[in-house]
């Protein structure tokens, strides 16, 4: 028996889709339409694809990434002038923790913050603002990452432990944070 080239294509599992490969593929509501959650992460993947537009000059997304990672440790949750409040709950609990985050860090590298910032900045909201998280306490090496760009705490994590790891691993899939890994 021999079997075809297409007949092995076809039995390869799927790669997991994640935020970043979903660029045409976008839902409608019942009613035919795109739902907000599209069009801000089509928003959120044409900023991440074209770049940001600074002064009237585009620049890429990594590049600036990288220049905010530069400078992620001498900020991080210090209350600074572009810094707001960020208060973070554990599923399930009334427990939480209140952090100093630069929405640029966070809106760059998740789309639920992306999502979260936008419509604050639409409803012109005041006040706290607040996530929900699947652990608390694995919330500050999410935010570690997202400031300084640096993984390898959490691949030495990933080494000592194991539930710790996966529960940081639980935050990235949660926020939709794309997680590279040198």
């Amino acid at each position: 028996m021999t079997i075809s080239l297409n007949n092995k294509i076809t039995q390869l599992p799927s790669p997991p889709l994640t935020p970043y490969d979903v660029h045409d593929k976008f839902y409608n509501n019942e009613e035919g339409e795109l739902t907000q959650d599209d069009i801000l992460r089509k928003e959120f993947l044409r900023m991440m694809e074209e770049g940001i537009d600074i002064n009237g000059e585009i620049i890429p997304c990594s590049y600036f990434i990288e220049k905010l990672h530069s400078i992620g440790n001498s900020i991080m949750n210090k209350k600074t002038e572009d810094a707001v409040p960020l208060r973070v709950y554990e599923y399930g609990n009334n427990t939480y923790e209140e952090f100093w985050v630069h929405p640029m860090f966070l809106t760059l590298q998740s789309f639920q913050f992306f999502k979260l910032f936008n419509e604050i900045d639409e409803s012109n909201e005041q006040g706290d603002i607040e996530i929900n998280v699947p652990s608390l306490n694995s919330f500050v090496y999410v935010l570690h990452y997202l400031y300084t760009g640096d993984s390898t705490e959490i691949v030495d994590m990933a080494e000592a432990d194991e539930t710790l790891y996966k529960e940081i691993m639980e935050i990235f899939e949660c926020l939709e944070i794309n997680l590279k890994i040198y």
